[in-house]
């Protein structure tokens, strides 16, 4: 499997996995606004980082249901002009987790993949990513991750696609 598609395949499921968060809520740091998981709670929960949001009935894998469900929610929330397609900039406003700015060279390398994946996905090449295209585009990353192909995502197929 090539880096490039080791790359799609972690950023959809951390695009998915953040598909209840994604509109304007803020991160926030225990109780209060954004998760109220408290800020380490992406290192400490099983599958790491945001696996266990996708995971919806927590039994410690993906299934392809829950990478569609996820899929579909990250979609409508990154269309925020609710016309059922994403523009560039829709695509490119949602960012992929909580980041302060330090590392403007990370940043720079994260949107120019996060530029390459959109005109992937824009397989009709009109500069917009329907409905149709993010979801093939989400169904082919999780089918990558599944290592064995038994139509889940393991914790540690996650892990491999997160960290190659």
């Amino acid at each position: 499997m090539t880096r490039n598609v080791k790359s799609l395949v972690a950023l959809t499921l951390t695009a998915a996995l953040l598909a209840g968060i994604a509109e304007a809520q803020q991160f926030g740091m225990g109780a209060g606004p954004g998760w109220g998981r408290g800020g380490m709670m992406m290192m400490n929960g099983p599958g790491r980082g945001r696996f266990p949001i996708v995971d919806a009935d927590d039994n410690g894998v993906i299934s392809a249901e829950e990478a569609a469900s996820a899929a579909e929610e990250v979609f409508a929330a990154m269309d925020v002009d609710d016309n059922a397609e994403l523009t560039m900039e829709e695509y490119l406003t949602v960012r992929m987790g909580p980041q302060d700015g330090w590392n403007k060279a990370r940043q720079a390398a994260r949107e120019e993949a996060k530029t390459a994946r959109f005109s992937e996905m824009d397989s009709d090449k009109n500069k917009a990513v329907s409905q149709a295209e993010f979801i093939a585009g989400a169904k082919a990353r999780f089918e990558a991750a599944d290592g064995d192909k038994d139509g889940k995502v393991t914790p540690w197929e996650w892990r491999s696609q997160q960290w190659n």
